[in-house]
């Protein structure tokens, strides 16, 4: 998730037997609206996992037996349950969180007149690079899940020119062949697994699979799957949340901008809540209208270890959410990411209408590109009728880890 252009394409859990228990439900708010992207988390296996932007969530491989659950969501008290998990028996909680207290206002009394923002920054930073040190050795199954949908659309709109732009970016970052195949396999739906160790320094992968696939892959593009999954999540998983070159990061382009909003309490932690929000507006002078997109980017750090709790990352187009815990001694591994494109659906319904008013408009003006989008455009348009469209990409992991020793 190192590299924005691919910001696009990205997936977590932890120790104990593997069984085929299966835990799954919808996390609501008082006011029965999704809590979308709510985090469930298991405390005795260090495992969690993200619901989706309905709500829903699903954590399987559990093992039979009594387990204390944690569901939390942003701006909602969370509620903590003992669940009896029945061997051969899925089980189904649907919980609804009640709104919690107003955020406070920041109380970070900094030094020398240091702004709060980068008196937390500057603390997180440092104590990365401690806890960096401190890692040994850790050892941890992953999960990858990528699915895509109506992308084939996307792609027959955008010029082959800017198609030809973007292999030959990937290619700059080594991800040729991974972007190939999404590109030759524009409805993918895929689950991965492997395994991924750390031991001075070095990292190892090993027992690739692929769990599910709706498509044939050739031996080349199943390789592709799991020579360039470092794309998905950095190979040192800590550098994930905690690379200096993280957008938020110690060199990152957001650092500067980040100001420190507010404070919470959760499970007797203080935690400090960072926020970047940015405002562009775009006017349509030929429909008269103006749009207001706003970008987003949340940090939640554990003010007593300076580790990161929650990262979020919203805007009109995408929604991406990285979840950590402490793991021993202060130090806040990832367990979870997801991010999503937020693309509206078009009813199927909806497409006549759309046809016919592109048909009416006039094009005089249209540059020749403009021109050939346009076509192109009302042509996937004509083909999709009957159907909703849902243009997006989800892209996953879940860490499940086996083993983690720290000085």
């Amino acid at each position: 998730m190192k590299k924005a252009l691919f910001v696009l394409f990205i997936s977590i859990i932890t120790c104990m037997p593997l069984s085929a228990e299966i835990l799954q439900g919808r996390i609501m708010q008082n006011d029965s609206t999704p809590c979308a992207f709510a985090t469930v988390y298991i405390p005795s296996l260090n495992r969690g996992t993200s619901a989706n932007q309905n709500g829903d969530y699903y954590l399987d491989e559990l093992p039979a037996g009594k387990l204390k659950v944690e569901y939390s969501c942003i701006g909602q008290q969370s509620v903590h349950r003992e669940l009896d998990i029945v061997a051969g028996q899925p089980l189904t909680n649907n919980e609804k969180l009640e709104e919690a207290v107003v955020m406070l206002p920041p109380s970070i009394i900094t030094p020398d007149g240091e702004s709060p923002s980068h008196y937390v920054l500057r603390h997180v930073w440092e104590q990365a690079e401690k806890n960096r040190k401190r890692i040994q050795a850790w050892d941890a199954d992953l999960k990858y899940e990528l699915g895509l949908n109506d992308i084939e659309m996307f792609l027959n709109i955008i010029p082959k020119k800017y198609i030809t732009a973007f292999k030959v970016g990937a290619a700059m970052f080594g991800m040729r062949k991974f972007v190939n195949l999404i590109f030759d396999h524009p409805d993918l739906k895929i689950k991965v697994a492997l395994n991924r160790s750390y031991l001075n320094g070095k990292v190892t992968d090993s027992n690739q699979q692929i769990l599910y696939c709706n498509h044939n892959l050739t031996k080349d593009e199943q390789k592709t799957l799991f020579k360039d999954n470092k794309m998905l999540i950095d190979e040192n998983i800590y550098d994930d949340v905690y690379s200096a070159h993280c957008p938020w990061g110690k060199k990152g382009s957001l650092r500067d901008s980040l100001k420190l909003t507010g404070s919470y309490e959760m499970d007797g932690k203080v935690i400090d809540v960072l926020e970047h929000k940015a405002t562009r507006i775009i006017k349509d002078e030929e429909a008269d209208t103006v749009k207001v997109r706003t970008y987003i980017t949340r940090i939640h750090v554990v003010e007593d270890a300076w580790g990161i709790l929650k990262i979020e990352r919203k805007s009109h187009l995408l929604n991406s959410l990285r979840e950590c815990r402490d793991l021993g001694g202060g130090i806040y591994m990832p367990i979870s990411a997801s991010t999503k494109t937020e693309l509206r659906t078009i009813k199927a319904e909806e497409i006549p209408d759309i046809i016919k008013k592109a048909e009416e408009r006039d094009t005089s003006k249209f540059s020749k590109s403009e021109m050939r989008i346009y076509k192109a455009l009302l042509e996937e348009m004509r083909k999709h009728q009957g159907r909703d469209i849902e243009i997006n990409i989800n892209l996953s992991y879940s860490i499940r880890y086996n083993r983690f020793e720290y000085k």
